[in-house]
C-alpha cells in the first residue's frame, strides 16, 4: 500500500538536501568543529552541487531554497506596504470626519453663545419692564391715596 521508505520517491535534488556535503563525525567517531564544515575561503563554485551556493557567515545554502524565502519576504513587504497604505487612508478618513466635526463644534458654540447673549438680554428687558411695572404701580398707588373719598 504505501512505501515505508518515502525518500525513494524524493528527486536527487531534494535527497541533496537532506544529505551532508561532508561526514558529519571523523574517523574516531567525535562531531567535527562546526568551523571544518565551512567551506575555505577561497571556494569554488564548480566543487559543489548544482543548485548550492555560499551565503553569508560563508554557510552552503540552496539556492531554491533562498529565492522561496525572498519570494516570501517581497510578498510580506507588500502585503505590509498594502496594510500600511489602507491604514493612511483610514487615517485620512479619519482627518476629515475629526475636522468636520471641529466644524460643528464651532458652529454649535458659537450657536449657543448667541442665545445666551439674546437670553441675556431679554432678562434685562422683563426686569427693565417689571421695574416699569412696579413703578406704575407705586405712581398709581400715590394718585389714589391723593384723592379725598369725602371731597366733592
Amino acid at each position: 500500500m504505501e512505501d515505508p521508505n518515502p525518500a525513494s520517491e524524493l528527486s536527487e535534488r531534494r535527497k541533496a538536501l537532506f544529505e551532508p556535503l561532508e561526514p558529519v563525525t571523523n574517523i574516531n567517531g567525535k562531531r567535527l568543529p562546526a568551523e571544518s564544515l565551512l567551506p575555505p575561503p577561497d571556494f569554488d563554485d564548480a566543487s559543489y552541487p548544482k543548485g548550492w551556493l555560499i551565503g553569508k557567515k560563508r554557510k552552503l545554502v540552496n539556492v531554491d531554497v533562498v529565492e522561496s524565502m525572498r519570494r516570501i519576504a517581497v510578498q510580506e513587504m507588500n502585503r505590509k506596504d498594502r496594510e500600511i497604505d489602507g491604514l493612511n487612508e483610514q487615517l485620512e478618513e479619519d482627518a476629515r470626519c475629526l475636522e468636520h466635526l471641529q466644524l460643528q463644534l464651532l458652529q454649535e458654540k458659537s450657536k449657543r453663545t448667541e442665545v445666551e447673549r439674546e437670553n441675556a438680554m431679554l432678562q434685562d428687558q422683563i426686569s427693565m419692564l417689571m421695574n416699569m411695572l412696579q413703578e406704575n404701580e407705586q405712581l398709581g398707588d400715590e394718585d389714589v391715596g391723593d384723592e379725598d373719598p369725602d371731597g366733592p
